[in-house]
Order: structure tokens, then sequence, then C-alpha cells
């Protein structure tokens, strides 16, 4: 590596939004059960849509069916982004802005006066979630760091950023 790739930015409201959303998104167990919910509360649907298909017990599992989804979606866009923003508004650290510099080691991320240190050996993938990148990083605890892509400022800034995942054969989805 010739120098070390530095990026930095200052997390918005949305950027936690947006990174929750792409880990649940390109999580396996999460699109199974957003399908699986998707298909009940269209089943339920056209239980209560038309009459003639099952009896009242039917009705009532639909009826539970479309609460359960409806619930759901309830969840996941609007008190998953509402409890975030509260987090971000009254946690000052997650407003902070971070500096990240990446070398042959791994990532020493900066936020205030708090440092950390990743090993390459401890990423498991990075996420690319259109706006932003999602690193998940495993070692004694999994943290999800990420870098919105407003960040790249710099002209090849983020074609490095991928290279470096890639030279250290970390999957990129």
């Amino acid at each position: 590596m010739e120098s070390p790739l530095q990026i930095q930015f200052t997390p918005e409201k949305n950027d936690y939004v947006r990174a929750s959303r792409v880990l649940a998104n390109k999580t396996p167990a999460f699109i199974v059960l957003a399908a699986v919910t998707i298909l009940l509360m269209v089943g339920a649907l056209v239980v209560l849509l038309v009459p003639s298909i099952g009896d009242s017990t039917w009705k009532n599992v639909a009826i539970i069916s479309l609460v359960i989804g409806v619930f759901y979606l309830v969840y996941y866009f609007l008190l998953i982004p509402s409890q975030l923003g509260r987090s971000f508004k009254s946690n000052e650290l997650l407003q902070k802005e971070r500096v990240l510099v990446f070398d042959e080691a791994g990532l020493k991320m900066t936020v205030a006066d708090r440092q950390s240190e990743m090993a390459w050996e401890n990423f498991e993938k990075l996420m690319d979630g259109g706006s932003l990148y999602l690193m998940i990083y495993k070692a004694n605890d999994r943290l999800y760091p990420f870098v919105p892509k407003r960040a790249f400022d710099a002209p090849g800034s983020e074609e490095a950023f991928r290279q470096l995942f890639s030279d250290h054969d970390i999957s990129i989805k």
C-alpha cells in the first residue's frame, strides 16, 4: 500500500437510518421474514376480500395476519427511524466527525477523543447500500461502521476504498 487512505465525514441522522436499512435489506433472515410477511398479508387480503374462500376461522387468521403485517411495516418504516433519530439527537458522540484511516493493518477510526483499531482479518464484508457503505466487522463484538458516499470527495477515493477491501479478500455486496 502506498499511503493510507483517509476519509473524514460528519454523520447525519439519515445515515444511521440508511445503515440500518442496508443491514436489514442485505440480511437473508430479514429478507425471508419480509417475504413471508408480504405473502401472509396478500393471502389475508384475498381471504377477506373474496367471501367464498374459507370459513370464519380463516377470516380470523387473516385479520391477525394483517395486523402483524401492518405492525411489521410500521416498525420498519416509522419506529426504527424514530428511535434512531432520538438516539442521534441525545448522543453527541453520534454527531461527531469521524476520521477513518485505512492502512495495511486495517482501520483506525477516530470519533472525538476516542479511537478504535480494526484489523483487516475481522472484516466480514462490505455492503454497498447505494448512498453509503456499511462495513461488517466482527471481533469480540459485532460493529457496523459506515461511510456515506458523500465522504468520497477526492477523485478516485471511492475506488481506492473498494479496492482496499478487494485486496484483503473481503467480499463487497
